[in-house]
């Protein structure tokens, strides 16, 4: 698995469960993360093809701007439950060991 990947997991398993107990600090590194994910995830070539096609088109379309899902994620609740779509996603497939 690429290594910024990787390194948004680790930074991702600090949060804990924003959900149910949000803060302004958790909420920057959400966001944060968020960003260096689409940054990462657009820049990761081939290997998009190993992961389910959701996280290929809300990153393409996101950074496209396409209005609805830009509207979408600007809900940081939405945003955090993406990158843990991701997060379960690497961890069941065992590309991704914490």
């Amino acid at each position: 698995m690429n290594s910024a990947l990787v390194a948004i997991c680790r930074e991702f398993e600090t949060i804990g469960n924003f959900i149910k107990e949000p803060s302004v600090e958790k909420e920057a590194l959400v966001n944060k993360l968020f960003f260096e994910f689409l940054d990462a995830y657009a820049s990761i070539g081939a290997e998009k093809l190993d992961y389910p096609k959701e996280f290929q088109y809300d990153v393409r379309l996101y950074r496209e701007g396409f209005e609805p899902l830009v509207k979408k994620f600007e809900d940081v609740q939405i945003r955090y439950l993406m990158l843990s779509d991701f997060y379960d996603y690497v961890r069941i497939t065992k590309k991704y060991r914490p």
